[in-house]
């Protein structure tokens, strides 16, 4: 119909399921990259002894910061392991809950694809050698993957003003929740009863750990500044 030589619109057609769904994938491209780059960068640094934090051997005296034979415990993987909620912080930042859980998600997914291929190609000729021991493997997995969850849920909840209160809590309790889940998880299933979980150094171990997790937690609230004018909230998303 036309109206004074006004032609009468009706509103605009949503994007149909397909350009919804080819949209989200071009999103997630990057998110999930940057999720992959940092697991593989944990990987490599598993054995890595971190030198410079030597001084907490005063809560553990068997950690000997020697050549390789640093305890598990304690390598930069697990001190640079908090990076990981930088990145989903970032994400849910822009895209939301829902895309930052699915980048997640797709993220563990390529990471076992690839895990798979690597085996059946002859890449990697064993899994305990070539990657990790199955327990050490899954309690990190399961550990990281829970952090990982409450990380997205926290920083939801707490989107808004003051700006740094989501970034800073959802990071502290995804990376405490990694920390102790990782090491009951990773008791459970290298030990036939629960017995002695909680004796030795165990417990000043998690506190040096969590400490860890506070320094990053409330050290990544600089860059995140620093990219709040570049990584934008999309339309309709909360957040200062």
């Amino acid at each position: 119909m036309l109206d004074k030589g006004v032609e009468r619109r009706g509103p605009p057609k949503p994007a149909g399921a397909i350009a919804n769904a080819l949209t989200l994938i071009l999103r997630l491209i990057l998110p999930v990259a940057a999720l992959l780059a940092a697991f593989a960068m944990l990987w490599l640094l598993r054995a890595e002894v971190p030198q410079d934090l030597a001084f907490i051997e005063i809560i553990d005296p068997a950690l000997v910061f020697s050549g390789a034979s640093v305890d598990p415990w304690l390598n930069w993987s697990m001190v640079l392991l908090p990076v990981v909620f930088f990145i989903i912080n970032l994400i849910s930042r822009r895209y939301g809950p829902s895309a930052a859980m699915l980048g997640v998600v797709v993220s563990w997914l390529v990471l076992g694809g690839v895990i798979q291929w690597a085996l059946s190609q002859g890449h990697i000729e064993d899994f305990e050698s070539g990657i990790a021991p199955v327990p050490h493997a899954i309690a990190f997995a399961a550990a990281l993957f829970g952090g990982q969850v409450l990380c997205v849920y926290f920083f939801e909840w707490l989107r808004g003003i003051p700006w740094w209160e989501a970034p800073l809590v959802a990071a502290l309790v995804g990376g405490i929740c990694f920390t102790f889940l990782h090491h009951v998880l990773l008791f459970w299933l290298t030990h036939d009863t629960m017995e002695g979980l909680w004796s030795g150094p165990v417990l000043p171990r998690l506190i040096a750990l969590s400490v860890l997790q506070l320094i990053w937690s409330v050290g990544q609230l600089l860059p995140t500044a620093i990219l709040r004018g570049i990584i934008r909230p999309l339309p309709g998303l909360g957040g200062a």
